[in-house]
């Protein structure tokens, strides 16, 4: 438990379990034939006893081997796997007993390789142990019958569809996990975050309304990007963090009518990463979270944080950042009078191909004026404040 707490890697407990397991049941078959030999049920020589303590030894060897130099220097667990099949024919091969029936652990194999939830291995391993069952006939040719190859051949083949069945099914098991997970995880981010916008709003008074007014324009634009594969709950969590990104300006800035000194727009510049370091090693919200790091880029290369030109700024970054100079123009602030609608439309639509993508642009002109009617058009969003 130790390690999969550690790793957070449960392929990793998997496999260190894998070899530990093997060890304990080859230790306790040597110990219990060792306790018969003891109290005379069993007679085996002394250099039959030193076998089986030889027997014993290897499986704890490859485990300590395996958890000291294996584990700790690779990802991967074909490596892992491949010595599990190692030490199991040694397991079948050097069995003091030679049983036929001690074969059937290859079945067991592959059933258990589907827990790693790793296709390529199930299918590489699962099958090189199923062609291991089914090669053990061979050991016993003269006294196989023909009805032994098919029932062997459909053990094998069964242990293998059953892995696969078993691996289709956890997956579906997990997607539904990770999912409701996943829910839960944006229901308590949202929540967060709603929490600090009466803060936020009483900081730079500004409106919320802004969150709904820059949701609702970004799901318009995205509707003549199809290829776009943006959920509506990510619109509106990047529209509430980007409000809510601005707490960590300090209160004067949103007071100051002159122009910014180099150190307070670097300072202005660190709001493009709350979404990092709020949700960073969390794949549910890249999207989210590039978005808002690139949303001041701009097609010319002047942008920041990174500097990025054209096509290397994601469309969703270019919606974020058209969308708040839109908002910005159309509200009043201290160093400004606000803009009319269409003047602000007007000079957004001058910066197409400098600051932001044609296509965008003609995007978010497109999204001011969707028809609500054939004979009417909707009016542009109620303006902040």
């Amino acid at each position: 438990m130790r390690l999969r707490k550690k790793k957070g890697d449960h392929s990793a407990y998997l496999a260190d379990r894998m070899f530990w397991m093997l060890s304990v049941l080859v230790s306790a078959y040597a110990g219990i034939l060792a306790l018969l030999t003891a109290f005379a049920f069993v007679s085996l020589s002394w250099t039959e006893v030193m076998k089986l303590a030889i027997y014993s030894a290897v499986p704890w060897t490859v485990y300590l081997l395996h958890k000291r130099y294996v584990l700790p220097d690779t990802q991967s667990r074909h490596v892992s796997v491949f010595l599990g099949i190692a030490l199991l024919l040694f397991i079948c091969l050097g069995h003091p007993q030679q049983l036929p029936g001690i074969w059937n652990v290859f079945l067991i194999y592959p059933l258990y390789l589907s827990f790693f939830h790793d296709r390529l291995l199930l299918a590489v391993w699962g099958s090189a142990s199923s062609l291991i069952y089914a090669g053990s006939l061979l050991l016993y040719v003269d006294s196989v019958a023909l009805s032994d190859v098919l029932a062997v051949l459909t053990l094998a083949a069964g242990s293998l569809l059953s892995a696969w069945l078993g691996f289709w099914s956890q997956n579906r098991w997990m997607d539904s996990v990770r999912q409701a997970a996943d829910a839960k995880n944006r229901e308590y981010a949202m929540s967060m975050l709603n929490g600090l916008v009466p803060i936020v709003e009483r900081k730079t008074h500004t409106s919320c309304k802004e969150i709904e007014q820059m949701g609702r324009l970004i799901k318009r634009m995205l509707r003549e990007f199809p290829e776009e594969k943006v959920y509506d709950w990510e619109v509106d969590l990047l529209s509430l963090l980007h409000y809510v990104s601005r707490i960590k300006w300090p209160d004067y800035v949103f007071e100051k009518k002159g122009n910014l000194t180099s150190y307070e727009f670097q300072i202005i510049q660190e709001h493009c990463h709350i979404g990092t370091e709020m949700f960073k090693g969390a794949p549910a919200y890249q999207q989210v979270i590039t978005a808002l790091l690139f949303h001041h880029e701009r097609c010319d290369g002047t942008g920041y944080p990174a500097g990025l030109k054209g096509g290397q700024i994601p469309v969703l970054a270019q919606m974020l950042g058209i969308a708040e100079s839109y908002l910005a123009m159309t509200t009043a602030r201290s160093y400004r009078e606000q803009l009319a609608p269409e003047e602000a439309l007007e000079r957004i639509s001058a910066m197409a191909g400098s600051r932001y993508e044609e296509r965008v642009v003609r995007a978010f002109t497109k999204s001011l004026e969707l028809p609500s009617s054939p004979q009417k058009k909707a009016p542009i969003p109620s303006m902040v404040g």
